[in-house]
């Protein structure tokens, strides 16, 4: 009896914590699963799976009911009548004091807490369809069973993957909410007290890490169905509009003033846009293309009726860098040009030539743009 209270006094040594107050024995590996998923749990029990008594007993055994449980939130673990058949000769040996006996299963002073996972889960279905339990159960070497014996996410895909991801076995529904929890509106959830649920690392490049800002047009055009999973197209839109876009990508109006920035770091641009397709698509729908349809080059789809007449020097000088996301200087010019190129409108008021001089000696780019020759020019100005 004192070697049996010596090894008990030894296994409470030798158990710790691990994460959210979890105790485990000190050789255990550390939990890998998602703590969104698989809420932290609380476990204060001494069993080693691995005795060589308990690995020769089915796990219906002691987990009685597990083989009918129609869902996820029912507690499968073992009640004391269970391990009376066994044990009840041990606890019950007159040299060993209450507090004693109750150590043999129970760490002094604490509970257990086992928190249901978000899940979908029938353990009678896969008992029905004859999958074992440890074809989800990793059990080799187990003492105390914890989070870590649970199924990952690419277990249940060696039957349920489908499109690509994982095996599919004929009848396994490959539905994202079949077993993760959805929204009212179908959608995964993915939002908990403990996190929000991300995809795994290996999911088709979905990881949301650092660099999925970048990655993520590739990926949203690849499995756009697995995206729309968790995501409504209002987010995407909300994003891209600048609406609640992050304004270390791009702030609220780059859509109006984005051309200048494009033509002088086209390079930049290309890390996340794809000139050929991206830009080309946008342009050719708002009739700012060689390829957009005739109705949309013909300039009243982006320009409404007037806008050469009075509306567009308006709008330049109310917003000019609005103009010259799309234009460039010598669009101007065809107009504008003072050197007879085009209709020759000037766009000097009456007078200028007046003033003019501490303009081109601020700014003698502009002034060339159109005129030139600058030695002449200065010879007009004042």
């Amino acid at each position: 009896m004192k070697r049996w209270l010596v090894g008990v006094a030894l296994g409470a040594l030798a158990l710790g914590s691990l994460g959210s107050g979890v105790f485990l024995h000190a050789d255990a590996p550390r939990a890998l699963r998602s703590s969104v998923v698989y809420p932290p749990q609380r476990i204060a029990l001494r069993m080693s799976h691995s005795h060589p008594e308990h690995a020769r007993l089915r796990c219906e055994r002691c987990h009685e009911g597990a083989t009918q449980s129609e869902a996820a939130s029912d507690l499968l673990i073992p009640e004391e009548r269970a391990c009376l058949p066994c044990h009840a000769a041990q606890i019950e040996r007159g040299d060993a004091g209450p507090e004693a006996r109750c150590a043999l299963c129970h760490v002094d002073g604490a509970t257990s807490e086992f928190p249901t996972p978000r899940l979908h889960f029938s353990h009678a279905v896969h008992a029905r369809e004859g999958v074992g339990c440890t074809s989800c159960h990793a059990m080799d070497g187990v003492e105390v069973a914890t989070v870590q014996q649970l199924p990952t996410m690419e277990s249940c895909l060696r039957c349920h993957g489908g499109d690509g991801i994982g095996h599919h076995v004929e009848g396994a529904s490959s539905e994202c909410t079949s077993c993760h929890l959805e929204t009212p509106d179908g959608r995964m959830r993915t939002e908990f007290g403990e996190g929000r649920m991300l995809p795994p690392q290996w999911l088709r490049g979905m990881d949301h890490d650092r660099d999925f800002l970048v990655r993520h047009r590739w990926v949203a055009a690849d499995d756009g169905d697995l995206c729309a999973s968790c995501h409504t197209e209002s987010e995407c839109i909300a994003c891209h509009d600048g609406r609640v876009r992050p304004s270390t990508v791009h702030r609220g109006d780059f859509l109006t003033t984005h051309g200048p920035m494009a033509r002088r770091n086209q390079p930049e641009c290309a890390t996340c846009h794809n000139a050929q397709r991206f830009c080309t698509e946008c342009h050719s729908r708002l009739g700012l293309s060689p390829m957009s349809a005739p109705a949309a080059t013909s300039g009243r789809v982006f320009h409404p009726t007037g806008w050469t007449d009075s509306l567009h020097a308006v709008e330049a000088r109310r917003s000019l860098s609005t103009c010259t996301s799309c234009h460039a200087e010598r669009d101007c010019v065809v107009c504008h040009g003072a050197r007879g190129i085009g209709a020759g409108l000037s766009p000097h008021p009456p007078g200028f030539a007046d003033g003019c001089r501490a303009m081109m000696e601020r700014q003698a780019r502009a002034c060339q743009t159109c005129h030139g020759d600058l030695e002449s020019l200065a010879a007009r100005c004042r």
